[in-house]
């Protein structure tokens, strides 16, 4: 044997030792287990205690240290040299450098190879992770049995180093031309690990490079289905760029186009025309970042930005939406307009107590301000002040944002591109035939008489009746439009007769007005001149209705009149043909033109018929809301939901025409009657403003309805302004206190409206009011109500740390929104149960998870905020779970979100749940580096309240420390997190701080008070907690330490302090003076 020959450990394959070339058996798995775990710190010392933990671990012997001496004399005789292994103060070391032992050669040689590929040498890059690969043999990425039973966390830092490595050597062969190495290589760590994005996006681009284009993209939707599954997330940045890539390779444009998400119309008709306008968009586009088409009414400035959207969304890959702002009459709703534009629900009311509060402004800035959208803002004019600063805000927070609005004046923003919009192209008095018809208003005329009168054409025959239309309306669109659709019904000369007889009568009209406006309403009085009286009837009736007209309401609005109810579907088509009416998408729903809508309201109020017209809109839409209301709760859920989004600008014009006629009462009830769909579409801002303005209409006495909307709106006022004074929070609370009085008294209250109520008393701490009403509602016979109920009381049970009675309670509402059939109720209430199930049962938690985000998906989009705290509950049970893979995929989607967000908070505690992560793998210097960016996060943003992300950062802060042996940094971090908890008043969160105080004492050698900790941490908890892996390591190792009897009786003492004593008792400062005390820390 060659006594002068280093040692080698090889662990990453079958365990072996040798010394030169030479093989030293090593007989029993306890003696391998010595040598690995001491191979494993390359040279360095361990302690005994790390030592006798990792080789007996649950099942220590009566006396471990002599047992671990006599452990390791067999190793040195088998070794063959007493000095392979020395003791030293506190523990041995085994006689190996780094280089000497395949694993940590192997992290060596990942980590330089990766250094390599990023300095952009692919030769080095290729050759230095091949060799690291190598040392794992024909199964890189399998877990190393050896390492794993003696260092579980460093056996998955390295299994995760090894995916990693072959991922950066498939990237480099990929670059040196190799593409069918790389994609062999690739699709077996794919095999093993299917969440892996970049490998996935590495492979699609070596079988793209392969010409295999069709398997790449069917690779991307087995990724894509896959995450979604696993992760309830959508393939990042790197995936999707290379999928839409292929696609634009293999595949016409507008199936490109497709891929985008957006609510642009689709065109009815061809876009005759403007291909100079639409260029100079483009260009303005390309160049800033707001244009807006200028024009009168009918002018075409909505149908020119609707086909300069279209023509490019597919690039801005998070959509191109379209906002119509004609139905919003209120300043202050631009914002929510936009945010029902873009498909927005807001915050998950019950869900996430990480939610971003704020108005629209701020929730559009967290959906918009990391992504690449187009805003199509339509109809600015009538409220250009509001939209000029809301545009002007967004656009400087939001870098992807661009904005093309409609407007008959400029915003008059910094930045803002105009394009004005003149008459589409006339033909020349002296043009034949061919020249006639290269003039665009003669091809739009043409092309909608065609449609009206099939086989209609220009030629020598119609030529100059056909000029004298279009030269006589100036060319105007919308003009055009409804001449042509009247060749129905009349000859080419009649047309232009009535059309000549028309304009001399109006010449006697406004002179002010600008010539082609006065054109445009010419046209469309001779227009509505032209209708029967029934369809002229109609066409004025419904006028006034912002959101569309269907059957049923139109059927309203004529009550009174002299228009039979049996005659009005015929006539609703008429007004279609006559283009004064479009179809909407939705089936059954009708459109009209703003201009055409202006015209009629203006002849209702001529003939003093306008306030009789809104008060019927006004008495069918209250009517629709308070039937449909209920139906929000219960099987017919979704479709309730159809209908009140669908007439909901209807609806406020209903509540503003009643706010604004002092009805008081029919205000306040058609407010409360909306306020659930506020609640289940996170619409507080709505709900705020609305609220308000019903109260505020003088009159009103107190009623049981009114007393509920005003806590209420108290409620909602406190979610928007997030920086109330101290003085406005005295006062809301006070008043709060009356309204609770108040709503005992009465002996019945309104069923929804007063659960609803009980959640601002629980908010503002009077908790024993909110619990007296909710136990009303428990016990009614309601089985809604009493789910939701539940679902409040759970919540205030939760923050108490009675986890028993949340449990009682959330399965309970479960069970009654089942009953119900109410998708949105089971979607809330199911992560609540997922909290409660991970701390025994987490593929039950997981599958709770996944049952909540499918049913919350049939409810509209959510932000990006909520987005991240989803993510953040997968991290959790994917840490508990130890699934490094889609912990790793969920951290990496997490933080895509929150930069997309342009969200610091966010992006604060995915730092802070990535550390956890590293520290876990026992990465402890990538752990540090997060925690450090996660604080510099904190104090940079002074807006956010980040109590709970604090308490997170100082407990992650307190771990970091104590695996490093800086018990004063523990101290600190302890002290600073324990601060934070308290203020949060959540004893849940408390309890993260007291298991790390458990381990602290634990450092300091007192393990009977770390039992202690433990049991009042599980009682502050109110639950003991399983799955936790910091908590059974230290349960592990107290009972090691104690005995299995002397630790159940210290944990026991600990679970039954009652909650305050055991807030105490935690406490850094009390904790440190008694070990200080107890057991000094040597100098």
């Amino acid at each position: 044997m060659d006594g002068g020959a280093r040692l080698c450990v090889t662990l990453l394959g079958a365990f072996q030792v040798a010394r030169g070339d030479a093989a030293l058996p090593v007989p029993g798995a306890r003696l391998q287990g010595l040598v690995a775990r001491l191979a494993l710190t390359g040279g360095r010392a361990v302690d005994q205690s790390v030592l006798i933990d990792a080789i007996w671990a649950e099942d220590p012997p009566a006396d471990p240290a002599h047992a671990l001496q006599a452990l390791v004399s067999r190793l040195r005789r088998t070794l063959g040299s007493a000095s392979d292994v020395a003791q030293v103060a506190g523990g041995y070391r085994l006689a190996v450098d780094a280089a000497d032992v395949d694993a940590l050669r192997f992290e060596q040689l990942a980590a330089a190879g990766r250094d390599r590929l990023r300095a952009g040498d692919p030769n080095a890059a290729a050759a230095v992770p091949g060799e690291a690969v190598a040392l794992w043999g024909d199964r890189p990425g399998a877990e190393p049995a050896g390492v794993a039973a003696v260092a579980p966390a460093t056996a998955t830092r390295l299994v995760h180093a090894s995916i990693e490595a072959v991922t950066d050597l498939a990237d480099a062969e990929l670059t040196l031309g190799r593409a069918d190495a790389a994609a062999a290589r690739l699709t077996a760590l794919l095999a093993e690990h299917p969440v892996h994005e970049r490998a996935a996006a590495l492979l699609m681009d070596a079988l793209a490079a392969q010409g295999r284009q069709a398997e790449a993209l069917a690779l991307y939707e087995r990724v894509r289905e896959t995450l979604a599954d696993d992760l309830g997330t959508d393939p990042g940045t790197a995936l999707r760029e290379r999928h839409l890539s292929l696609l634009r390779a293999d595949r016409p444009a507008p199936d490109v186009a497709r891929l985008s998400p957006s609510n642009l119309p689709a065109p009815l008709t061809s876009f005759v025309g403007r291909d100079d306008d639409l260029a100079r968009i483009d260009t303005l586009l390309a160049a800033g970042r707001l244009v807006t088409v200028l024009g009168p009414g009918g002018a075409g400035k909505t149908r020119l930005a609707v086909e300069a959207a279209r023509r490019h969304r597919h690039e801005y890959r998070d959509g191109a939406w379209m906002i119509d702002l004609a139905s919003v009459t209120e300043p202050a709703k631009v914002g929510a307009a936009v945010l029902a534009g873009i498909g927005l629900r807001g915050g998950a009311r019950f869900e996430a107590p990480i939610r971003l509060d704020g108005d629209e402004f701020h929730v559009l800035v967290d959906q918009l301000g990391g992504r690449e959208s187009l805003l199509l803002v339509d109809n600015c004019e009538h409220l250009i002040d509001a939209v000029a600063h809301l545009v002007a805000a967004l656009l400087s927070h939001c870098s992807g944002l661009r904005v093309l609005a409609t407007s008959r004046e400029p915003l008059a923003v910094d930045g803002e591109a105009l394009v004005p919009l003149g008459p589409l192209a006339l033909p020349g008095p002296d043009d034949d035939v061919e020249q006639a018809r290269r003039a665009a208003s003669l091809r739009l005329f043409t092309e909608r008489a065609a449609a009206v009168r099939p086989g209609f054409e220009v030629d020598e025959a119609t030529l100059p009746e056909v000029r004298r239309v279009v030269r006589s309306l100036d060319g105007m669109p919308l003009a055009l439009e409804l001449a042509a659709a009247r060749l129905r019904t009349l000859s080419l000369p009649e047309l232009a007769d009535g059309l000549s007889d028309r304009f001399r009568l109006l010449t006697t009209g406004s002179r002010t007005a600008l010539p082609r406006h006065r054109t445009l309403r010419a046209v469309i009085a001779w227009s509505w001149d032209l209708l029967s009286e029934h369809e002229r009837t109609v066409a004025e009736r419904v006028s006034p209705l912002p959101g569309g007209v269907t059957l049923a309401s139109a059927t309203a609005v004529c009550a009174g009149t002299a228009v039979p109810a049996a005659e009005i579907p015929e006539l609703l088509a008429a007004l279609v043909d006559r283009s004064l009416l479009q179809l909407a998408p939705d089936p059954g729903r009708y459109r009209m033109l703003e201009t055409l809508r202006e015209y009629g309201t203006d002849r209702l109020a001529d003939t003093g018929d306008l306030g009789t017209v809104r008060d019927l809109a006004a008495g069918y839409f209250a009517e629709l809301m308070a039937r449909y209301d209920p139906q929000l709760r219960g099987s017919g859920q979704l479709a309730a939901m159809r209908v009140i989004s669908a007439e909901y600008d209807n609806a406020l014009a209903a509540l503003r025409w009643r706010c604004d006629t002092g009805d008081a009462t029919g205000a306040v009830a058609l407010a409360l009657d909306l306020t659930w769909y506020w609640v289940m579409l996170g619409r507080q801002s709505d709900a705020a403003y609305w609220l308000g303005e019903a109260l505020a209409v003088p009159g009103g006495e107190p009623t049981p309805d009114r007393d509920c909307a005003r806590a209420l709106y108290l409620l909602n006022r406190a979610d928007i302004r997030p920086g109330m004074t101290a003085k406005d929070a005295a006062e809301d609370r006070a008043e709060i206190r009356e309204l609770a009085d108040r709503l005992l008294a009465y002996p019945a209250l309104p069923g929804r409206a007063s659960a609803l109520a009980a959640l601002p008393l629980a908010i503002l701490r009077e908790e024993e009011t909110a619990l007296v009403i909710i136990q009303r509602l428990v016990d009614g016979d309601d089985v809604w109500l009493s789910g939701l109920a539940r679902v409040f009381r759970a919540q205030i049970a939760e923050n108490a740390g009675e986890l028993d009675e949340v449990r009682t309670d959330v399965e309970a509402a479960l069970a009654c929104f089942r009953q119900t059939d109410d998708r949105w109720g089971q979607a809330t209430t199911l992560p609540m149960r997922a909290q409660l199930r991970r701390y025994e049962d987490l593929d039950g938690a997981l599958a709770d998870l996944r049952e909540a985000r499918s049913l919350a998906a049939e409810f509209g989009v959510i932000s990006l905020g909520d987005e991240v705290f989803v993510d953040l509950r997968w991290i959790d049970l994917y840490l508990r779970r130890g699934d490094t893979d889609l912990t790793a995929a969920a951290i990496g989607s997490a933080r895509e979100r929150a930069l997309r967000a342009n969200s610091q908070h966010m992006l604060v505690m995915v730092d802070t749940w990535e550390a956890v992560f590293w520290l876990r793998l026992g990465d402890l210097d990538r752990a540090r580096e997060l925690l450090d960016g996660a604080e510099r996060g904190l104090h940079e943003d002074t807006t956010f309240p980040g109590d709970h992300a604090r308490t997170l950062l100082g407990s992650v802060r307190t771990s970091l420390c104590l695996e490093l042996g800086d018990l004063a940094g523990a101290d600190e971090a302890l002290e600073q997190a324990y601060a934070a908890a308290l203020q949060t008043r959540d004893l849940p969160i408390l309890s993260l701080v007291a298991v790390n105080a458990a381990a602290l004492a634990e450092a300091h050698g007192c393990h009977h008070e770390s039992a202690v900790l433990l049991g009042a941490a599980s009682r502050l908890r109110g639950a003991h907690d399983r799955t936790d892996q910091q908590v059974r390591e230290l349960t592990r190792r107290g009972r090691a330490a104690l005995g299995e009897e002397t630790f159940a009786a210290a944990y026991r003492k600990g679970w039954q302090l009652d909650r305050t004593t055991a807030v105490t008792k935690v406490a850094p400062a009390r904790l440190l003076r008694e070990l200080r005390t107890a057991h000094p820390v040597p100098e």
